[in-house]
């Protein structure tokens, strides 16, 4: 099959409404269509208040992906399909050589039994005459009858000779013919290719809803246990722990009482049943799981300063990393042994942090703040973080979520528009990558709020990503190239939070519009 060049070419490179002026520009706002999104320079001179645009270039390239992407998809599934068919008519001249083969030994036999019947009368058109002396004394009658008898006889042995040579190939060719039944294998093809398409379609969905379960009580946190059998979520100052099984959430009807404000962080242990939590009361607790129904707090941390905003543990969770005010403070942990201690306070930044995040690998951290910077902090000495360089980002947006998709990767989504920038860690200095970068669809609404973080999988390469009303699935590739997987889940308001399962199977998100969680398993 030969797959073409996608060529994305322009009709019509001329303004509309400035006749004869070139485009150079075009406009990705909702509420206009067609030729209303192409700019020339006087348009955009024109235009006022902030104008969401891109360049021709740009806009050939993301119609060049998108067709790319279209092909791509409809191409996996026409070569299945071809491949089937040429299984089939591969079986199809096979059979075609074997029945020719069947009907030319057939037609052979048929040559052949004419040809020794015709030779039972060509016998007559020579004779010797020495050999005919002795009938001359006979009777012409009783000649003529012993001649038709063992002529007769001839016959009959030949029919039945032929008769079976003949059965025996007509009986195979019956077979042959009887055991392909075209129209059962074609329907088998297609059923394959309408199964092929049915789960195409469902795993584009992205997500089903599996469930629905209300908590009237405001919800800002939720994390799942080691084993996602038991899901912590935020029930205002207090925490209200669920058992997650056969993908329901059921209630266990224990409540965790000891925050005196709304809770806004929640990290679980991914080796034990410990949960660590922080609220707007400026307190960190501690908690771990003493038997089936009970949980007991074993530290209590008073930050002293500030609500806080972010609570992370690092994946070797040997240290609890928290942001409050533009502090980013680090407290030395052991689980086992039950023990906290403060290392060290990052203080560069001039406002808020809003987010935090750890690689995989414990190398790097990455901060972003209302002072519109990122910053990159790297670990020079075991449980030692410093300052390793930072990126002043676009006046008048401060940034959003960021998250590492890999060791030397990361997404930042900026507050005033929905685009995920990509980032790369080189040499330590930030790089960002441009043509990695994903628009969402609801890019050119602000986001507004400070929940539901972004978060990355590993098991399965996917990125959760919350912008404005929406949430959406991405799917990361080998190239850190980000995809929008399936349509995004929509909701009537802002304000709602979720997180994932660490399996990487189910979606969690509690609404403040319907007051209840819903429950996605992810296909």
């Amino acid at each position: 099959m030969i797959q073409s060049k996608i060529n994305v070419g322009i009709s019509n490179s001329f303004c509309a409404q400035h006749s004869g002026n070139q485009i150079i520009q075009i406009k990705v706002e909702e509420g206009c269509h067609g030729n209303e999104r192409l700019m020339c320079h006087e348009c955009i001179v024109n235009s006022r208040g902030l104008c969401f645009a891109m360049s021709i270039s740009e806009a050939r390239e993301r119609v060049e992906d998108l067709k790319s992407q279209s092909q791509q998809q409809i191409l996996s599934l026409v070569s299945l399909m071809n491949q089937m068919l040429a299984k089939m008519k591969e079986k199809t001249q096979s059979l075609q050589s074997k029945v020719y083969e069947l009907i030319s030994s057939l037609n052979s036999k048929f040559d052949q039994f004419q040809g020794e019947l015709d030779s039972l009368v060509e016998q007559y058109n020579n004779c010797d005459l020495i050999k005919e002396l002795d009938t001359l004394n006979k009777s012409p009658n009783f000649i003529l009858k012993e001649q038709f008898l063992s002529d007769s006889n001839k016959i009959q042995q030949l029919n039945r000779s032929y008769s079976s040579k003949i059965s025996n190939i007509t009986l195979t060719l019956q077979t042959i013919i009887k055991d392909w039944d075209v129209q059962s294998e074609f329907d088998t093809i297609f059923n394959q290719i309408s199964t092929q398409i049915n789960n195409y379609k469902k795993q584009n969905d992205g997500q089903t809803q599996v469930q629905e379960i209300k908590q009237q009580k405001s919800c800002w946190a939720i994390a799942f246990n080691y084993s996602d059998s038991i899901m912590a979520a935020g029930c205002e100052e207090n925490i209200k722990i669920w058992d997650f099984q056969d993908k329901k959430l059921v209630d266990s009807g224990i409540i965790l009482e000891g925050h005196s404000d709304f809770v806004q962080c929640l990290t679980f242990s991914k080796r034990q049943n410990w949960l660590v939590s922080g609220g707007l009361d400026e307190k960190i607790i501690c908690w771990n799981q003493v038997s089936l129904n009970k949980w007991q707090q074993n530290q209590v941390l008073y930050t002293g300063k500030r609500d806080i905003q972010n609570l992370i543990l690092t994946p070797a969770e040997d240290q609890l990393i928290l942001s409050h005010d533009s502090k980013i403070k680090l407290w030395n942990l052991n689980i086992e042994q039950n023990t906290i201690s403060f290392k060290q306070s990052l203080e560069m930044h001039q406002s808020n942090v809003k987010f935090i995040c750890v690689n995989n690998d414990s190398t790097f951290l990455i901060s972003s703040a209302q002072d519109n910077k990122i910053i990159l902090w790297s670990k020079q000495s075991p449980n030692n973080w410093s300052y390793q360089c930072t990126i002043d980002r676009i006046q008048k947006d401060c940034g959003n979520r960021i998250c590492f998709i890999s060791n030397s990767t990361f997404t930042y989504q900026s507050d005033n528009q929905g685009i995920l920038h990509i980032f790369m860690i080189e040499n330590g200095r930030l790089i960002e990558a441009p043509e990695l970068k994903v628009r969402l669809q609801q890019q050119n609404k602000q986001d507004g709020t400070q929940l539901f973080p972004s978060i990355f999988n590993n098991k399965k390469m996917i990125l959760i990503q919350k912008h404005n009303k929406s949430v959406y699935i991405l799917k990361r590739d080998n190239t850190n190239t980000l995809r929008i997987y399936g349509e995004p889940i929509h909701f009537h308001s802002r304000f709602n939070y979720g997180t994932i399962t660490n399996d990487g199977n189910f979606l969690v998100i509690w609404s403040y519009e319907t007051k209840q969680f819903k429950i996605y398993q992810i296909n």
